[in-house]
């Protein structure tokens, strides 16, 4: 049996919750959509950052800034009523503006558009009701050898196994037309020089249906990597060709708060806007910035058995 889902306008704007992650992360969510049902969404994102934040979470602004233009293609679509396969592929450019570049990309302080990382899952529901609970698995997959080292790096390049559950429920009727929805993720990846890298991510949203075309949300995201450097550097003996790369190495940890807002145009056819900022965080950017984009909602009729 196919679990109720939320209105549509609810469900397709998960994406607002990458605005700060590079990665990409398709939006998933614990409601799939029906078989033979899917949507392709584009969200453009503009990123701002003006700190970078210490280990005991202190402001640096002497590193300078970075402004990142981002453009997000995520594909959702459904094999049966409980198996979804997701993808997304993220186009980045940066631009970074201070005195101590760490990378070539910072020196020539130009934009140097690329595209970054691509990532492919799949979830599948197990839970119906009361909750919905809806386990996944994916894997990121940088797109070429691309840059990894400065303030204004494209990405970390690094391949990554992603695992984890989401689960939702409509709070109807309590709270009429309102529905929860939380994520945690656990990524791993082969060590670098040595540092364990791993890291567990938990997301969260409340979305409530205004009226019939308007979606509202409230978003949080908070992520904690488990080993890495703690800035200012502080691995002893550290050789040059680290401190290069220390950005993708950090013990990166932070909470963000955002909100965000879909209108259905008709059936198909969505518009999103959102916005999202650092509140706290170690070892990081302190980020702040805006994401708008669409989606397009499809039907293809694809017959496969149901599991």
């Amino acid at each position: 049996m196919r679990a109720e889902r939320p209105a549509p306008t609810l469900v397709i704007f998960a994406a607002a919750l990458a605005l700060f992650t590079h990665a990409p992360r398709a939006s998933a969510q614990a409601w799939v959509p029906a078989r033979g049902e899917g949507s392709l969404t584009t969200i453009y994102q503009n990123i701002h950052v003006r700190t970078h934040l210490t280990d005991t979470g202190e402001a640096q602004t002497h590193l300078g800034r970075v402004r990142t233009n981002a453009v997000n293609t995520s594909f959702e679509y459904g094999i049966t009523d409980r198996l979804a396969v997701d993808a997304e592929v993220a186009f980045i450019a940066s631009r970074y503006a201070g005195a101590i570049p760490h990378g070539p990309p910072d020196v020539s302080r130009t934009y140097h558009p690329t595209f970054q990382d691509a990532y492919v899952g799949v979830r599948y529901n197990v839970l119906a009701s009361p909750v919905v609970l809806t386990p996944f698995v994916g894997v990121v997959i940088p797109t070429h050898d691309y840059e990894t080292r400065g303030h204004s790096a494209v990405g970390r390049g690094f391949t990554e196994l992603v695992v984890g559950v989401n689960a939702g429920r409509s709070l109807d009727p309590l709270l009429k037309n309102v529905h929860v929805d939380a994520r945690y993720s656990y990524t791993a990846q082969r060590r670098f020089e040595g540092l364990n890298l791993n890291r567990s991510n938990f997301d969260w949203e409340a979305g409530w249906q205004a009226r019939p075309p308007l979606a509202l949300r409230f978003l949080g995201a908070v992520q904690v990597t488990h080993g890495g450097l703690t800035t200012p550097l502080d691995r002893e003996h550290l050789d040059h060709h680290l401190i290069d790369f220390h950005d993708r190495a950090t013990r990166a940890r932070y909470v963000r708060l955002g909100g965000a807002a879909t209108y259905a145009l008709s059936s198909a056819f969505s518009l999103h806007g959102a916005y999202a900022t650092t509140v706290r965080g170690r070892n990081t950017h302190a980020s702040g910035g805006f994401a708008v984009g669409f989606s397009w909602r499809f039907s293809r009729g694809l017959e496969v058995p149901e599991l």
